[in-house]
């Protein structure tokens, strides 16, 4: 399982090396032309603000800001009292587990609670099995993740929660919806 982890993070890092590397590429040759050559030459470089412009939206799309991936739904309901009790669990899985991001979003005429930020259906299916004794209702969904909130979370070494955490957070969730 953490081998997969391992994977996914690896791909990642190596995709943003790669995107990182090709707009440190235009600063390296700005960098390059103005620094004196062995016979003392000098080139001054100038650009023109819509030059700038331009590459800075090259850029920008260069770097895309999310990706198609999976959550995994713990909670989806469009009863009387679904608003407030879409909000209790999210509150709850949130205190119990603090490592694994949970959305709380409305997609008419349902109240939803969404949890992780999974790339693959495999990672998604993963993290439904380590809390279906907490949530046995759960299943995987398609989802856009945005990935400035995959970068952070995964920055932290929380990439995914060890079996102990989870058996600790699957209690208190049981003890919680016993009162």
């Amino acid at each position: 399982m953490r081998q997969i982890y391992f994977r996914v993070t690896l791909v990642l890092i190596l995709t943003l090396v790669a995107v990182e590397a090709s707009a440190q590429r235009i600063e390296s040759m700005r960098n390059s032309l103005a620094e004196r050559t062995m016979n003392g030459t000098l080139v001054r470089v100038e650009e023109d603000a819509s030059t700038a412009q331009a590459v800075e939206a090259v850029e920008s799309k260069a770097q895309p800001k999310q990706v198609n991936g999976y959550r995994v739904v713990i909670y989806s309901d469009n009863g009387q009292y679904a608003g407030d009790k879409a909000k209790n669990v999210h509150t709850m899985f949130r205190h119990t587990y603090p490592h694994i991001n949970a959305y709380l979003v409305y997609e008419s005429p349902y109240f939803k609670v969404s949890v992780g930020d999974c790339l693959t259906m495999e990672e998604a299916q993963i993290l439904m099995a380590e809390l279906s004794s907490a949530y046995p209702k759960a299943y995987p969904k398609r989802e856009v993740i945005e990935l400035t909130e995959l970068q952070r979370v995964r920055a932290k070494g929380n990439i995914a929660a060890d079996s102990t955490s989870l058996a600790t957070g699957a209690e208190a969730v049981a003890e919680y919806s016993q009162h």
